[in-house]
């Protein structure tokens, strides 16, 4: 799995896509924190997490929309699939390298933070828990693009379904309004992303949320296993 990883990993920045990934994260984080935080003065770091979950909404299917569909178009993917790997393995190691390009994404974004503290008394908690909710909804939505990569044959179906998905899954509970159905308006509650990240905005540490956001991340790579697993043995 370790191979997996660090050709995945590689891949990420031997094109552009780790780049942009990056550099569309600090531009974000960026503008929102020289508007809020230099120009209007405020010490908090809310706006600026915010601003980022949806700028991983927008990115994130660029950083998975290949890691499957790229290599069964090309048909590549037999040597992935017939290597001493278990499914898990392969699905876990695309992950873990996806998760990498998050982390060191954050990482950089951390100058924000350092520099408030410069020349102010940012609220620590306030961004540790940010900075908690950033890795665990990154993580949930690469785990969500690493699944539709893994049903599509082509790169810019996978990003075009996984940027669907991914709003469809942040804005469900805005339809709530709109129903009158109770059953369903529980369903689109709790299938609502934004509603359990905001808690995280909020200076919130709920055990709960972190609870939902890894099952709902290891539900999606268990789909996605399920998925290269039926390809392994329809090529047989």
């Amino acid at each position: 799995m370790r191979a997996i990883v660090q050709r995945e990993f590689e891949s990420y920045f031997n094109t552009m896509v780790g780049y942009i990934f990056v550099a569309i994260c600090m531009l974000v984080c960026g503008v929102f924190f020289t508007s809020t935080n230099i120009i209007g003065g405020s010490a908090s770091f809310v706006s600026v997490v915010s601003s980022v979950s949806y700028a991983l909404i927008l990115i994130t299917p660029i950083l998975t929309m290949r890691s499957f569909a790229e290599e069964r178009k090309s048909k590549s993917d037999q040597l992935l699939l017939t290597a001493p790997v278990s499914i898990p393995g392969i699905v876990l190691g695309k992950y873990l390298s996806a998760m990498l390009v998050l982390f060191i994404t954050l990482g950089a974004t951390l100058v924000f933070p350092i520099s408030l503290a410069l020349f102010g008394e940012p609220f620590w908690s306030e961004i540790l828990l940010g900075y908690i909710g950033m890795a665990l909804l990154g993580g949930t939505f690469i785990a969500i693009g690493l699944f539709v990569s893994s049903i599509t044959e082509n790169q810019l179906t996978a990003c075009i379904a996984t940027l669907g998905l991914l709003f469809f899954l942040w804005l469900s509970d805005s339809l709530i309004p709109n129903l009158t159905n109770e059953t369903l308006s529980t369903i689109l509650r709790a299938l609502s992303l934004y509603g359990q990240f905001s808690a995280f905005t909020k200076g919130v540490l709920n055990v709960a949320t972190i609870v939902y956001f890894l099952s709902v991340t290891f539900l999606f790579l268990f789909f996605a296993a399920k998925a290269v697993e039926r390809r392994r043995w329809s090529k047989n």
